[in-house]
């Protein structure tokens, strides 16, 4: 990812990173600086000692026999010894640690151009740490004679430049494994992100096909993963939502146009006849001209059901649904139908009293579809029973007629299905319109059948 936000994040973690390395190596040379102080500190301390101990045991009468002194003993490369007498200065030291012997340097007092001093603005810098760090010179006397036992600065300051440049290396080193690491870091801390981007991009082009991207929990960036994946979850439910909306819709207008077919194609034909002026008679005409009004009024029908549906899909209309006593209004739907075909035999049992919460006029399209059904594809008698389940209002209409196909029953409530008796008048839209009425009153509709007969039952929440 070569985004400005990765490039940024990826140098401030590199300084990050690089400083805690160089602090940490820096923090390391100096506590060994300190032990190294310490331990020239113990050297010259443990010389003074020698030294006053063997002073003890001997008179030295100048400064030169106790330069001659010093130089017998096993002096350490970081020590150095002045005697000071009255006239002379005489200093022993070992300028180099490959040195086997000892230099002596005898001057007179005052002139301390026989001491070891380096140069350069790096000694000083170092001879002030060494300071820092607690290295001090010894004092002692012996007889007429003073003793100074100090640290060999050119050694001191030889040894610690020797470790300078192997120092600015291990810096170097630091600064470009935190380079490194802060790259590595970075690429995993924005995975997330260039995966997301990349998929953004794919659809950007043109390319829809969701991809999940892996998305962990534990990751500052899963969320975004997580959330991008919810996202590809929507997106593929909407757009199966939507192939299935385009489907029904496609089988919806076929439907429609098939049913709207056969009585369009009545009326055309009889319209043809009677221009052509081919029937005579006026009985003839006369039925045909009642045939044309039915099929009409079945068109009629038909486009006031669909419209009916439309309607009842949108989401502007609401159901006026009032508290309405089920028993009372299903007595009152079902008489009429029971008195228009006296040759079935209608048994109402209807408790008034229950209150459900419902639009009359939407209860009166269930009840009148579910009873014209009964008997149009019904046998027997029909048997209508209202009563109260709990907390529902319970609807039942059941026939004693030969009973619904399994393969039917799946489909009844479907739009334009009328399984295997298409012999019988009917727009296939009546238990459509009796489910999406039930709905939007929150209940429900089922049916069972047998060959013994069907029985439709509605659920409805009832009112307090």
């Amino acid at each position: 990812m070569t985004t400005r936000l990765a490039r940024r994040l990826r140098s401030l973690a590199a300084i990050e990173i690089s400083l805690v390395l160089a602090a940490v190596i820096v923090a390391g040379a100096l506590l060994g600086f300190g032990v190294y102080i310490r331990t020239i500190q113990n050297e010259l301390t443990g010389t003074l000692t020698q030294l006053q101990a063997a002073l003890s045991r001997t008179s030295l009468p100048n400064a030169r026999a106790g330069g001659a002194f010093a130089a017998s003993l096993l002096l350490g490369a970081g020590s150095e010894i002045v005697f000071l007498d009255a006239n002379t200065r005489v200093t022993v030291y070992r300028p180099h640690r490959s040195d086997a012997q000892p230099t002596v340097t005898v001057r007179s007092r005052g002139d301390l151009s026989g001491d070891p001093r380096p140069n350069g603005p790096l000694a000083r810098v170092i001879l002030g740490m060494a300071t820092a760090f607690g290295l001090q010179p010894l004092f002692a006397r012996a007889g007429n004679l003073y003793v100074i036992v100090r640290s060999n600065d050119g050694v001191l300051v030889a040894t610690v430049r020797s470790f300078l440049i192997p120092l600015l290396i291990a810096l170097a080193i630091a600064v470009a494994c935190g380079f490194l690491i802060a790259r590595v870091l970075t690429r995993q801390a924005l995975r997330p992100l260039d995966d997301v981007t990349a998929a953004l991009q794919r659809f950007a082009s043109g390319d829809l096909t969701p991809h999940t991207i892996a998305a962990d929990e534990g990751h500052e960036l899963g969320q975004l993963a997580a959330a991008y994946n919810g996202a590809i979850d929507q997106l593929q439910r909407a757009f199966a939502a939507r192939d299935r909306a385009n489907a029904s819709m496609r089988q919806f207008i076929a439907d429609a146009g098939h049913q709207l077919r056969t009585p369009l194609t009545v009326v055309q034909g009889f319209i043809a006849i009677l221009r052509r002026g081919g029937i005579e008679s006026g009985p003839d005409r006369e039925r045909i001209l009642d045939t044309m009004n039915d099929q009409s009024r079945i068109m009629g029908s038909l486009i006031d059901k669909l419209i009916l549906l439309e309607r009842w899909e949108s989401p502007e209309a609401i159901a006026r649904a009032v508290p309405i006593d089920v028993g009372t209004l299903v007595a009152d739907l079902v008489t009429p139908i029971a008195d228009a075909h006296p040759d079935r035999r209608f048994v109402i049992s209807a408790q008034s009293g229950i209150l459900a919460l419902i639009d009359p006029t939407e209860l009166g399209y269930v009840v009148t579809n579910l009873a014209d059904n009964a008997v149009k594809y019904g046998v027997g008698e029909i048997a209508v029973r209202v009563r109260a389940e709990n907390t529902q209002a319970v609807i039942e209409v059941a026939d004693q007629g030969p009973g619904i196909p399994s393969t039917d029953a799946a489909r009844v409530f479907d739009r334009f299905y009328r399984g295997a008796q298409r012999d019988v008048s009917g727009s296939g839209l009546g238990l459509a319109i009796v489910k999406r009425a039930v709905e939007r009153a929150n209940g429900s509709v089922s049916l069972d059948t047998s060959p013994s007969g069907s029985r439709f039952t509605v659920h409805l929440p009832r009112a307090a």
